[in-house]
């Protein structure tokens, strides 16, 4: 599929490398960064294929999460064997067991770290509960005096930036908001400077 795309023998052999460098005749390392951008390339042609030959219209792919959004579960379930059919045929890949057809409104999508319910987003609830817990242990800490590291620092950031793209206005009221005095303090003491 690289060779049908690319023709920089340079690149090419780059990829070869980087392909037989790993072991077994099928995947690639998942931390390696070019198993990332090979997956998202290699799907490419599914989204073609999804978007414009069988026209779905509320088509949702980021890696290899997938969600597909229709008002007819019997749709859903035909169109579940037309892509295994393709996938196999196609990518010689093979469709997760664990695929799931269900009302969204009701239950929520879990998808790309937020589970999302049409009008309004929720962080996951993984998310959400590791979130709680490390601004109250880093609330807790710099309360008694001590102050916070930069991976901390870093942390309180990340998550701000996570809840700024969901519902979470009471998430920043009570977990966020207490910590801004502290990460002002460490801004202007450790990463201002000058």
């Amino acid at each position: 599929m690289f060779r049908k795309k690319f023709k920089d023998k340079d690149l090419l052999w780059l990829i070869d490398t980087i392909v037989d460098s790993m072991e077994g005749d099928k995947g690639l390392a998942i931390g390696s960064l070019f198993s990332q951008w090979g997956g998202n390339f290699y799907l490419t042609y599914f989204d073609h294929w999804t978007k414009e030959e069988k026209k779905i219209k509320y088509y949702y792919r980021y890696c290899d999460d997938v969600v597909i959004l229709h008002e007819s579960k019997e749709f859903l379930h035909n169109l579940r064997l037309d892509i295994e059919e393709y996938l196999k045929v196609n990518l010689d890949l093979k469709l997760k067991e664990n695929y799931q057809v269900f009302p969204t409104k009701i239950r929520g999508i879990d998808f790309v770290g937020y589970r999302h319910f049409g009008d309004y987003i929720l962080l996951r609830k993984t998310t959400a509960k590791n979130f709680k817990r490390k601004m109250r242990n880093i609330l807790n800490k710099c309360k008694s005096g001590k102050e916070m590291s930069y991976s901390e620092w870093c942390s309180i950031n990340s998550y701000k930036g996570w809840v700024m793209y969901c519902n979470g206005f009471n998430l920043t009221k009570k977990y966020i908001n207490p910590l801004t005095p502290y990460v002002n303090e460490y801004y202007r003491k450790n990463i201002k400077k000058g």
